[in-house]
């Protein structure tokens, strides 16, 4: 049986934390948020079912708080992907940099993917658009605002809540890694 990594609990626990904070500070700067990040890190940093968990539960958190709206199966499901995205980071060494570089690279593909996949979502379920290719081209036409706004926001917060965050996810590392270093070695008394 697996045991439970705590220090990877309490870490995905802390990117939840950010997500669902982050959305709140930033609610008034629309397709803005720290959810891309979130998921993204649960995925590059933690990986496993935290890599769909973590999003999925900040997600739920705002949303107990602040509602959905109909097209929740396709915005929960993008974050869930968007998490699955991060894995293509799992595991790589690389400097802060190209890791910071690299999850603002994740953070546009995000944003196209969620901008494609919310968009049919409300083609498909809403009664705005026809039924049509041309209907389904309107809609997203008409979510391009949104597009760029969510662009521009991912290229300042995701690489921001990375660096943030991956100095957090190596102190921690560090510090276990120094723990067990210098664990005190059994010693047999004699007397």
């Amino acid at each position: 049986m697996k045991m439970i990594s705590w220090k990877k609990l309490s870490f995905a626990l802390l990117l939840v934390v950010v997500g669902v904070i982050g959305r709140y500070l930033l609610l008034d700067f629309p397709n803005v948020e720290t959810m891309t990040a979130v998921a993204l890190l649960a995925g590059a940093l933690l990986g496993g079912g935290y890599t769909v968990v973590v999003p999925l539960l900040a997600v739920a958190v705002f949303d107990i708080f602040y509602g959905n709206s109909s097209i929740l199966f396709f915005t929960w499901s993008a974050w869930a992907i968007i998490g699955l995205i991060g894995l293509v980071l799992k595991g790589k060494k690389m400097k802060t940099w190209k890791f910071t570089a690299s999850m603002a690279g994740l953070g546009v593909a995000s944003s196209l993917f969620f901008y494609i996949w919310t968009n049919f979502g409300v083609w498909l379920i809403g009664d705005w658009y026809p039924e049509t290719l041309s209907g389904l081209m309107t809609c997203m036409i008409a979510g391009l605002p949104f597009l760029k706004a969510q662009i521009m926001g991912n290229l300042i917060v995701v690489p921001l809540t990375a660096v943030s965050l991956n100095y957090v996810w190596q102190r921690v590392n560090a510090l276990q890694f120094k723990l067990v270093k210098n664990k005190p070695k059994k010693v047999d008394i004699v007397s």
